[in-house]
């Protein structure tokens, strides 16, 4: 039996000891205290599930995009585009000029060994192509490579157990930061060169072609720097055009003994104001 009516019950039941005020008000208070007990129980249970299922809004939001475009007529709602072929959909961010690109295979995040392949869907490119197409739906005056921004955070900074590219802007101090030291910022593979952005350390290095496949992935050149006791769990990645042709690649880790949880979307300008 609920303990709560259990105990209404048996106020009820003892006349004596309920017509006895001092027993009725503690009796009163008993069962006040089990109330809000069991309300604040129930609340927590509700928020830790509502919690887990809100994990998966976007893959269940991936799932009604790709069922609508099987669909006839195809569309790709609630999504802006899906492509079948190629594996994946663009959608609306939660800011104002922010997008994002999702596998419609499921890939929790960053610490998916499949994505780190040489050979892997080559997500990071399909990424930059959109950005470049949507961005300047609804700023005009993000022409410029550099203007451009894409992130993917951390196991630990994700609120979404569905893999996500975010597309943007990117802060233009940050761009500005990246070209300044152009010269010095090796090409073509992770060497030890450290800016601190945004309050952040980021491991940094360029590519000067366009190619953001094979092994110009960023997934697997962040995989292939990391020492053995490093986990790509922990990693966090941006891509930030070059003005003069290719990307730079910035790489920033959590830090547990810091509290520090690597979230490079925080480079980017979602709202696209610095432009």
């Amino acid at each position: 039996m609920n303990f709560n009516l259990f105990l209404k019950l048996n106020i009820f039941r003892n006349k004596r000891i309920f017509n006895n005020n001092f027993f009725k008000i503690n009796y009163l208070i008993l069962i006040l205290l089990v109330s809000v007990n069991e309300l604040s129980f129930i609340n927590i249970f509700r928020s830790q599930t509502l919690a887990q299922s809100d994990r998966d809004f976007l893959w269940q939001k991936v799932q009604q995009c790709v069922a609508n475009q099987q669909g006839q007529p195809p569309k790709p709602d609630p999504c802006l585009y899906v492509d079948l072929n190629k594996r994946y959909v663009v959608a609306n961010g939660s800011n104002p000029v922010e997008y994002l690109l999702l596998p419609t295979d499921k890939i929790e995040g960053i610490e998916d060994p499949n994505i780190s392949r040489s050979n892997s869907i080559p997500y990071w490119q399909y990424a930059w192509e959109e950005a470049r197409k949507y961005v300047p739906t609804k700023k005009p005056q993000v022409q410029y490579r550099n203007q451009y921004g894409l992130a993917i955070n951390s196991q630990q900074a994700r609120n979404q157990d569905q893999l996500h590219i975010h597309m943007s802007c990117i802060k233009q101090s940050v761009s500005m930061q990246l070209e300044t030291d152009d010269n010095q910022i090796p090409n073509g593979n992770f060497n030890n060169f450290i800016l601190t952005l945004e309050n952040n350390q980021y491991n940094i290095m360029k590519l000067d072609n366009d190619s953001l496949t094979n092994n110009n992935n960023p997934f697997y050149l962040v995989n292939r720097s990391l020492a053995s006791s490093q986990k790509m769990a922990d990693q966090s990645i941006a891509v930030v055009g070059r003005r003069r042709g290719g990307y730079y690649i910035l790489n920033t880790e959590s830090d547990a003994t810091k509290g520090y949880k690597a979230a490079a979307e925080k480079l980017l300008d979602e709202d696209c104001s610095t432009q």
